[in-house]
């Protein structure tokens, strides 16, 4: 497994608090002039605060944890050597793709390290703009220009986190589906080591 326990445990509470975000976003009613946010708008504000708390305290470990995965193969923009790498990962995913199969899962894969940290970059987006809202919108619901500016760019965080919520649990059960076990593994915190993914038949 590619990843210590604590991230594994941060990684739980970060999917559930935002999958209850993403979904209490759908059913709450927002504050506009002369009206008021309902209870799932407040919840939605006080647990947005503590999802981005803990996602703060996953960019620290991220930065200093031991394992394979280091912090900068999650942010490989400004290496030339890294972008390579992905590269070489994405023909790999195609050379596999095309024999409906999916590349061993044993060691770390550039691709897939890239693509998290571009979820937790959104998310942390997400999670600052909403803080910003929090005390920005005045208790009657209004909005000066540049706090209505950062609603926009909260609302297009939050579509662009569904897209990507979908396509990483997608990812996720294919994986599973052609025996990595990975999602068995990301889930196991009680266990300091997960046993070794499997590989796929090629």
């Amino acid at each position: 497994m590619h990843y210590d326990r604590f991230t594994r445990l941060l990684h739980i509470v970060i999917a559930c608090g935002i999958m209850t975000q993403m979904v209490g976003s759908l059913v709450m009613i927002h504050p506009k002039p002369g009206r008021q946010g309902d209870l799932f708008y407040a919840m939605h504000e006080t647990w947005g605060q503590v999802v981005l708390g803990v996602l703060v305290i996953h960019w620290i470990w991220s930065m200093v944890r031991p394992g394979s995965i280091a912090f900068a193969q999650l942010f490989p923009w400004f290496s030339l050597a890294r972008y390579r790498a992905i590269q070489e990962d994405i023909k790999q995913f195609a050379t596999h793709a095309v024999r409906f199969r999916l590349p061993d899962a044993t060691q770390p894969s550039p691709l897939a390290s890239a693509i998290h940290g571009l979820g937790l970059i959104v998310a942390t987006l997400l999670g600052m703009s909403g803080v910003i809202l929090f005390l920005g919108i005045s208790k009657n619901g209004a909005m000066v220009g540049w706090v209505h500016a950062v609603k926009e760019a909260h609302e297009v965080f939050g579509s662009v986190l569904w897209v990507y919520l979908m396509a990483h649990a997608c990812m996720g059960i294919l994986h599973q589906l052609s025996g990595h076990g990975s999602m068995i593994a990301m889930i196991k915190v009680w266990k300091k080591n997960p046993s070794p993914l499997q590989t796929s038949p090629v």
